[in-house]
């Protein structure tokens, strides 16, 4: 068995309705300084709609064609299955109408229908999903069905009227069976309503009907003290060696599956009839010799060949086909014959090639017919039986090294990892209070679909590390995709395989610990648990905490990974520090910066209400960063820096919305990192936990979020966002100014800003927004009642002699003529000049014939159906004023997506161009594999302005 990488089959299932496909695309490039650096776009997001499609008995389009032909006497009651298929990505409602105009005596005396949930072709029961009797519709309560193939069997009751006669009784009697969607807006015209009909023959001869299901007869078997093997109605595929013996069926061996079938038949005539029935098994299933009984000898096995049956009954089994004549059914006399058959480890996994039907002669056949001579008569088909052959599974979990394979890597004992390189993964070193990756394989090594569950050890490691799983890369954190609880590789195709990241982030405990540190990654089935592989990573040694974050100038003494400690890398369990501030005013903390590195550097300070940055606080919530010692009006600061083995104080100002209530613990997680190289090389980086404690406060109030930090070459300009939020109950009124005030010495020295109101709120300026007058009023006709937000766009121009490194601040402040009481709320954007910036963006648009033609053009979310394709550009600018080199756009083919590709679509023209790139993107700089795609190369030089586009289309799945 050969093993795939990352193949997207892995996620070819047409993904369900609602599922919302997003991505982001980044560029790698060396900076001027020569330093690797990494740029993100933007995200872009499409939501999967519902697309409708169904079938009745296969049929998918109104039709007359005659699914059940049934024979009765006078006064019998005959069954016709029916089998409602929703093959829709989402779940919907259908209404179910049986409908026939004729009246007895020359129609029927009533018609029901019964819910058949085990699709055995009889009802589960005596209670009627509806009852009528003719010329009146019986209508079925609209029935909620699965989508994805779920179904909804059902089986139509009519009964012949006890006074029907050839003369009275029109035959056949027709009946239409109607389903319709309750969302007709999903569907394709021509299936917004299927049709197909039952005919009902009224007969005084015999009238043979029958059913095939899954289950054990009333009358004992040939062996195991007359014991039938169980009827089940799924399970795995038998190993090879399993025999289809009577022994082999006895022997309750664990690896080989048996069941056992039971095909009824009954007369609903007026007069005894000769009658023949026949049943071709699925391929990889196969009868069991010998194992066949009729209800009318129980316990004796009928003779598979020619004779050796009991009197009445001729029965063959021939390969696959088993047929057998009965000499006389007597009316209203019901019969079996089952047999046991083997699941054999070629059978198909999955149910649709697993579920058939046996055939029968509703008449009685002429005389003269034997198994060996079968009658030429019309059959009729009973109704399908399911069986859902399971898969068996397994997986391993091995390195990316090269040797790493499924038999290279397979653990000799489940669970203990080999110490070879195809099982193992070493990392020399890591900075205690950053992250290490390891990258590992996993196999899927079953027969079927699977999804790995994955968890990590990592108690060798130094207390308090803690990891996450990520996809191929080390960039997109993997989640619980099938809600089990546990963190998942996502759905694998047998035989293939996909790359995945533990990442550890380190402690820093005091003193540091000597390695090496292991962990043991395990991969477990999400199908079968009792199949499980593991992994080893190993980290030879643990260097210091390059940087501390503290509330107090030495801390308080606890280690920051426990209990409320902030000494040496954190964040801690519970909060530090808890400081209480009424609604609406700054709740102030003392941090404490200290750079323990050789090296002097400059520290970025971030805060978000969860350990995840960049992070967000809560709606209408602010930070800000002042000097240690100073106002919160003072200059804010979204950088500090700090001198080799020296300390910095900085004051965070915590402002929660005027309109909040009373809240007992709000955590906020501060956050200071690096923001050139350290001695190691490594990113030193440390976090602490403090809370806030808000008391009500007025009803009044507003918000302009967020304080924002970015890039801008000499003679460039960069555009900020902000939202300004209505906070308190109270209305501020129907006008607001807007203003944005740089200091006097920029403004001096040439910098300038323009402010928009961003109508569409796509964050980018457009012609669909507007320019703020020079008098900053905006209105008299705005909504600010409370709760209502309004998007702004401030763009800031730097002037052309701008020099790198130097920074500009620009405090955006509104202020509501109408209510003073909602305040004045501002927010900052401070803009560093830099020689050399490379920017992405990526666009998207929807391409519903897939022709690859469609240029997008905007960010804006998109709705697609299944079939239809996206495509995605992503522009990377060089914004600086120096070249960068080494440049690369990479992009990932998201999940429940495939790359377009004939004959279902066609990628678009130009893939991969540039303009200002020496040497120039041409279509060979275009790479793709399954699951990602690049535009670039190994060495190149993007002068400033210069620019690349990656273009590319996806499919989503069907």
């Amino acid at each position: 068995m050969s093993f795939l990488f990352g193949s997207s089959d892995a996620l070819a299932a047409a993904p369900p309705a609602n599922t919302i496909i997003g991505n982001q695309a980044s560029a790698t490039y060396l900076d001027p300084n020569g330093a690797s650096q990494l740029a993100t776009s933007n995200l872009v997001q499409t939501t999967v709609q519902q697309v409708g499609s169904f079938n009745l008995d296969g049929r998918t389009t109104v039709t007359t064609d005659v699914i059940n032909k049934k024979i009765g006497a006078a006064g019998a009651i005959v069954y016709a299955p029916h089998v409602l298929t929703n093959t829709g990505n989402g779940a919907d409602k259908f209404t179910i109408t049986i409908d026939t105009t004729t009246a007895p005596p020359n129609g029927f005396s009533k018609i029901e229908v019964f819910a058949d949930a085990n699709a055995d072709g009889v009802p589960d029961s005596t209670n009627a999903l509806c009852s009528v009797t003719p010329g009146a519709v019986c209508t079925v309560p609209a029935q909620t069905v699965a989508g994805g193939n779920g179904t909804f069997p059902f089986v139509v009751a009519y009964s012949i009227p006890s006074t029907a006669t050839a003369a009275n009784f029109t035959s056949p009697q027709p009946a239409t069976i109607n389903a319709v969607p309750a969302t007709l807006d999903l569907y394709e015209l021509a299936n917004q309503k299927v049709a197909d009909v039952d005919h009902v023959v009224l007969t005084t001869d015999a009238a043979f009907n029958a059913s095939k299901s899954l289950s054990v007869p009333a009358v004992s078997w040939v062996a195991n003290g007359g014991v039938w093997p169980a009827a089940r109605t799924s399970g795995p595929r038998s190993a090879a060696s399993c025999p289809a013996t009577i022994a082999g069926a006895t022997s309750n061996d664990p690896n080989c599956l048996y069941t056992t079938y039971t095909l009824r038949f009954n007369n609903t005539g007026g007069a005894a009839g000769k009658f023949y029935m026949a049943d071709t098994l699925p391929s990889g299933f196969t009868y069991v010799p010998g194992s066949a009984v009729w209800s009318n000898a129980p316990g004796t096995a009928l003779g598979d060949g020619a004779g050796g049956d009991p009197v009445g009954i001729d029965f063959l089994a021939d390969g696959q086909r088993l047929s057998f004549l009965v000499a006389s059914l007597p009316p209203n006399v019901t019969q079996t014959v089952s047999f046991v058959v083997l699941i054999n480890s070629t059978a198909e996994v999955g149910g649709t090639t697993t579920t058939n039907k046996a055939e029968y002669v509703p008449t009685k056949v002429p005389d003269g017919t034997t198994t060996t001579n079968p009658p030429t008569d019309p059959t009729t088909p009973t109704n399908p039986s399911p069986f859902e052959v399971s898969g068996s599974y397994g997986i391993v979990l091995g390195s990316t090294h090269a040797s790493a394979s499924p038999v290279a890597s397979k653990d000799a004992t489940a669970g203990t990892p080999l110490t070879t390189d195809a099982d193992q993964t070493t990392l020399a070193s890591g900075v205690a209070g950053s992250t290490v990756k390891f990258p590992q394989t996993v196999f899927n090594t079953g027969n079927a679909d699977d999804t790995v569950n994955l968890t990590a050890d990592v108690s060798k490691f130094p207390a308090g590390s803690t990891f996450r799983f990520f996809a191929d890369g080390g960039s997109a954190p993997l989640i619980d995709t099938n809600n089990d609880g546990i963190v998942d590789t996502g759905p694998i195709r047998p035989g293939q395989s996909v790359r995945i990241v533990l990442a550890v982030t380190l402690s820093a405990p005091t003193p540091l610990p000597n390695g090496p540190f292991e962990a043991i990654v395990l991969g477990t089935s999400s199908k079968d648990s009792t199949k499980f592989d593991a992994t080893r990573d190993i980290l030879t040694s643990l260097i210091g905490v390059l940087v501390d974050l503290t509330n107090t100038p030495t801390g308080n003494g606890t280690s920051g990974n426990a209990g409320n400690g902030d000494v040496g890398t954190g964040p801690s369990p519970t909060p530090t520090t808890t400081t209480t501030t009424p609604a609406g005013t700054p709740a102030v903390f003392n941090l404490f910066i200290r750079n323990n590195d050789t090296k002097d550097n400059a520290f970025s300070l971030a805060a978000s209400q969860t350990n995840n940055f960049p992070g967000s606080l809560p709606s209408g919530w602010t930070v800000k960063f002042v000097a240690g010692g100073t106002a919160c009006s003072a200059s804010g600061m979204t950088t500090v820096n700090v001198a080799a083995g020296a300390q910095v104080a900085v004051d965070a100002c915590v402002t929660p919305p005027a309109s909040q209530a009373s809240i007992e613990s709000q955590l906020i997680y501060f956050q200071v990192k690096s923001t050139g190289p350290t001695s190691t090389g490594a990113v030193a980086i440390d976090t602490k936990l403090d809370a806030v404690k808000v008391i009500a406060a007025d009803t009044y109030g507003a918000t302009l979020t967020p304080n924002n930090e970015g890039q801008v070459a000499p003679g460039g300009s960069v555009i900020y966002a902000h939202t300004l939020t209505i906070t308190g109950a109270q209305s501020c009124g129907t006008q607001f100014n807007v203003k944005a005030v740089l200091p006097a010495a920029d403004v001096t020295a040439g910098w300038t800003t323009a402010l928009y109101i961003d109508n569409n709120g796509d964050g980018q300026i457009d012609t669909g927004d507007t320019l703020v007058g020079a008098n900053g009023q905006v209105g008299p006709t705005v909504d600010l009642s409370g709760g209502k937000a309004h998007k702004l766009l401030v763009k800031v121009f730097a002037p052309g002699g701008a020099t790198a490194g130097a920074t500009d601040t620009a405090t955006v402040t509104v202020t509501f003529p109408d209510q003073a009481k909602c305040g004045a709320p501002s927010a900052t954007d401070i803009s560093t000049v830099i020689s050399g910036q490379m920017r992405l963006i990526k666009l998207q648009a929807k391409d519903e014939e897939c022709k690859g033609t469609i240029v997008p053009s905007s960010s804006a979310a998109l709705t697609v159906k299944p079939g239809q394709c996206i495509v995605y550009r992503i522009v990377a600018t060089n914004e600086g004023a120096s070249p960068v080199t080494n440049m690369s756009i990479n992009d990932a083919v998201p999940a429940y997506t495939s790359l377009t590709a004939a004959p279902d679509g066609v990628q678009p023209q130009d893939q991969c161009v540039s303009a200002g790139v020496t040497p120039a993107f041409a279509q060979a700089n275009y790479a793709a594999t399954p699951t990602s795609v690049s535009c670039g190369s190994a060495t190149n030089t993007v002068a400033p302005g210069g620019k690349a586009t990656l273009t590319f289309s996806v499919k989503v799945n069907k």
